[in-house]
C-alpha cells in the first residue's frame, strides 16, 4: 500500500469520525428534557403551609432580591418535554404555565394569572440551574427545574 493511499484512507476515516461525533453532540442537545414545575409561597413567618423548599432552591432564592426569609413549596408538578414540544400545566387554580423546549436546553416558560398572560421568560435550563418567575401576585414564585 502506498503513503498516498494510506493518507488518504485515513483522512476519511477521520472525517467520518469527525461526523458520526458531531451527529452525537446534536442528538444530545435535543435530548428530552424531564422538568419539574414549583409554586412556591415566600413569607416572613417561619411556620408556613406546605412543604420548605429543598435547601438548593432556597440558596438560589436567597441569591436574589426578594423580601421573603421562608420558601415552602404550594404544588409542584413533573413532567418531560421533546424539542418543540409545549406543556399547559396547572399550577394552581390561579397559576398555569405554559413551558416549550426550543432544543439545547432553552425554554421558554409563559406565565398565566387567572388565565391572562403575565409574561414569558426564555432561558437555558442545565441541570443544576432553576428559572423563577414571579406573577402578578405578590408572594408567588414559579420555579422551573429539569431533573436528573
Amino acid at each position: 500500500m502506498s503513503t498516498k493511499n494510506f493518507s488518504a484512507a485515513r483522512l476519511v476515516g477521520v472525517a467520518f469520525l469527525f461526523l458520526w461525533l458531531a451527529g452525537l453532540n446534536a442528538q444530545a442537545a435535543d435530548k428530552t428534557l424531564k422538568l419539574e414545575a414549583q409554586l412556591v409561597l415566600g413569607s416572613n413567618d417561619a411556620t408556613t403551609n406546605g412543604k420548605p423548599v429543598s435547601p438548593q432552591i432556597e440558596k438560589k432564592l436567597k441569591r436574589l432580591p426578594l423580601k421573603w426569609q421562608h420558601y415552602s413549596v404550594v404544588n409542584e408538578q413533573q413532567f418531560t418535554l421533546a424539542k418543540d414540544e409545549s406543556k399547559e400545566v396547572n399550577l394552581s387554580d390561579e397559576c398555569q404555565i405554559t413551558v416549550t423546549s426550543l432544543g439545547n436546553e432553552r425554554v421558554k416558560l409563559t406565565l398565566q394569572g387567572n388565565g391572562q398572560s403575565v409574561g414569558n421568560i426564555t432561558q437555558e435550563l442545565k441541570k443544576g440551574h432553576v428559572l423563577v418567575a414571579g406573577g402578578s401576585a405578590g408572594n408567588t414564585i414559579v420555579v422551573l427545574r429539569q431533573m436528573d
